[in-house]
């Protein structure tokens, strides 16, 4: 199975003004103007506190791409957070750098303050949900995954990271009705496609597998070798027809 990533962070529809000026300031950091550029940041997060977006643009600006990139990235917010108390963005941003770093305890507090400023924002508790899982504590990421789709159940990719946790404990038959709603909502997205027919494979249902795999190889190749390699699909590795599907 493919592992799932969180999905978008964006606020939701930006105004003109507002995607000018964050086009704006990519423009400046390309010319190496990068203090003009993240002030156009901090000055949208001033002006609109709830926004990611901003926060997101910042840290393309600023963060370094290294080994230690993300950390620093953290000490960096801590401190814009100091200049920018309550801005969600920035405590977002924070939780989802500390859980991508191991920092899952950290990552935690920072979900729940999050939650506890913006209760109906379902990428919260999607973050929540993910650190959750990354702490082994699953029946409370189960959770706030179901919560998370409650809040927003036209989110693919929340059903997707939904579906990939019920088939972590062995929920065979809700993580294929969870992907089944992923694939309805967005059915050109063929990690969908391929980590349902993970799920048809655990479960023993290989007719059904076979075809989810042919499906996600026709609609790209890669998943030939994703699959000869992928553990979920080891019990067709034998198989002449999984064999067909993924000869090169």
């Amino acid at each position: 199975m493919i592992v799932a990533l969180l999905p978008s962070f964006r606020s939701g529809a930006q105004t003109l003004s507002l995607k000018d000026q964050l086009a704006g300031a990519m423009e400046l950091a390309k010319q190496g103007q990068t203090e003009a550029a993240s002030k156009i940041c901090t000055d949208i997060m001033t002006a609109n506190p709830a926004n990611r977006d901003a926060v997101q643009y910042w840290l393309m600006i600023n963060m370094k791409r290294s080994p230690s990139g993300e950390e620093e990235a953290i000490g960096q917010l801590d401190e814009l957070e100091k200049s920018h108390p309550g801005n969600t963005g920035i405590i977002f941003f924070k939780a989802f750098l500390q859980t991508e770093y191991g920092h899952l305890d950290e990552a935690l507090v920072n979900s729940e303050k999050l939650i506890s400023m913006q209760p109906d924002t379902a990428l919260n508790w999607l973050l929540k949900g993910q650190i959750l899982e990354g702490m082994n504590k699953n029946d409370e990421a189960l959770a706030a995954l179901e919560k998370s789709t409650s809040l927003d159940p036209e989110s693919a990719d929340a059903w997707q990271i939904k579906a990939g946790l019920l088939a972590k404990t062995n929920k065979f038959d809700e993580a294929i009705a969870s992907y089944d709603k992923a694939v309805s909502l967005v059915p050109g997205q063929p990690v969908f496609i391929y980590n349902r027919g993970c799920v048809y494979c655990l479960k023993g249902d290989y007719a059904k597998a076979l075809a989810d795999l042919g499906k996600a190889i026709s609609m790209n190749p890669q998943f030939k070798s994703y699959a000869t390699k992928d553990e979920d699909f080891k019990s067709l590795w034998d198989n002449e027809d999984f064999k067909k599907l993924t000869s090169q």
